[in-house]
């Protein structure tokens, strides 16, 4: 989880600095460096595609509750 976190940051301070560049050579609103590093910033966390992070597999058994074994019942 970590690497999550930091290139969450990383991408956070690139659309930050990234929205400044436009606000200033551009004269885009000044509002747009923090929208810009926000949305960069949410995309990298949740990665709806899972490009960054990956699909969980179905056999991943981390976040599985551990029962134990059921008896079978005899007639």
């Amino acid at each position: 989880m970590s690497k999550r976190i930091l290139t969450t940051f990383l991408w956070f301070n690139v659309g930050w600095v990234a929205g400044a560049m436009a606000t200033f050579f551009v004269g885009l609103p000044e509002g747009l460096n923090l929208a810009l590093a926000a949305i960069l910033a949410a995309l990298v966390w949740f990665d709806p595609t899972h490009v960054l992070w990956g699909a969980p597999k179905a056999t991943d058994r981390r976040h599985e509750e551990r029962l134990a074994p059921q008896t079978l019942a005899t007639e």
